[in-house]
């Protein structure tokens, strides 16, 4: 067993079994054992790893509750399972004040945050993992879906063993499954929102039925519906979001669906360019669509759309329109 002291400013803590006493604990609990982000190394001679990883963001904790469920299950198999941001699991917060967003981080920088994701690549990438699952809760009320970054049959197949939905993005930069796409089958799994228990069954039952098999579904992807992200809506200074806009996730809003109560908002394209004009237009103080548009992710909570963003616009790309 290695373990080194780290919260974000050192190097990588790697533990090579997942004590029960561990697993037991709560996301907030976290903290108090592991000094940091810490990658269990759970492989099993020349058996391709399944990698597994939870708590990028602190406050989402469906994942480590399916962990937790399924300990035995994890210990038994080969796998990698990455614990990351338990300082903020500790807090309760997204990602630690002051500090980045720990799936933002992912393709380069040169902050501690970078350096560590940059050291599980590696190690992963070494590892050559069949699939990667990165596991998310949502802070709006959206359906399961999947997040991929690109169309090969493999990659709509795992999307598909977990959802009838799923979003083609390659926004915003620096997300963990995008890098790991690069060397490996990657999705992400946005699971639900933390306060529903559906949200961490869904998440244990996906990842159980990964652990049984030891190797990737072979799911028909011919009814998923797919989107793919055109612009990412950001909040600004001033704005006031509309809760009731959630009954859109995933479904089309109609032209003239103010996203604001009041306030500006910004959209960017996959590239960072500025678009809002092609979106979006000022009326009665608000930010409302030109033109009827899917959304996803719009979120219920106005300190996370400050974080992050407000809200992601869609196309669907194989006919599907509610998904």
């Amino acid at each position: 067993m290695v373990a080194v002291t780290t919260h974000f400013g050192g190097p990588l803590n790697v533990l090579d079994d997942l004590p029960t006493s561990i697993a037991r604990l709560p996301a907030p609990a976290l903290a108090d054992v592991l000094d940091g982000p810490t990658l269990f190394d759970l492989r099993k001679r020349e058996a391709p790893p399944l990698f597994v990883s939870v708590l990028l963001h602190g406050n989402e904790t469906s994942g480590w509750d399916a962990v937790r469920h399924l300990v035995d299950e994890i210990s038994a198999a080969s796998v990698l399972l990455f614990v990351g941001n338990v300082e903020a699991a500790r807090r309760g917060t997204r990602s630690i004040p002051g500090g980045l967003d720990f799936n933002r981080v992912w393709e380069g920088g040169h902050t501690a945050e970078a350096a560590i994701a940059d050291e599980v690549t590696a190690f992963a990438a070494a590892a050559r993992p069949y699939l990667a699952v990165d596991v998310h809760n949502n802070t709006g009320d959206n359906p399961p879906y999947a997040v991929v970054t690109d169309t090969r049959p493999r990659t709509l197949s795992v999307a598909r063993a977990f959802a009838r939905r799923a979003l083609l993005t390659a926004q915003p930069e620096g997300f963990l499954s995008r890098r790991f796409a690069e060397f490996c089958t990657a999705v992400t799994v946005e699971v639900g929102m933390p306060r529903d228990a559906d949200s961490t069954e869904r998440a244990t039952a996906f990842l159980s039925r990964l652990l049984t098999s030891a190797t990737a579904p072979d799911d028909d992807p011919a009814d998923l519906a797919l989107f793919e992200t055109t612009a990412r809506i950001l909040s600004t200074d001033g704005a006031v979001i509309d809760p009731s806009v959630q009954r859109f996730n995933f479904r089309p809003a109609p032209a003239g669906t103010a996203l604001t109560r009041s306030g500006p908002l910004v959209a960017e394209d996959a590239s960072g360019d500025d678009v809002t004009d092609a979106y979006l237009a000022h009326e009665d103080g608000a930010m409302v669509l030109k033109r009827s548009t899917h959304i996803a992710m719009y979120t219920g909570s106005e300190e996370s759309a400050r974080q992050d963003c407000l809200c992601y616009l869609l196309r669907p790309l194989n006919g599907q329109r509610h998904g």
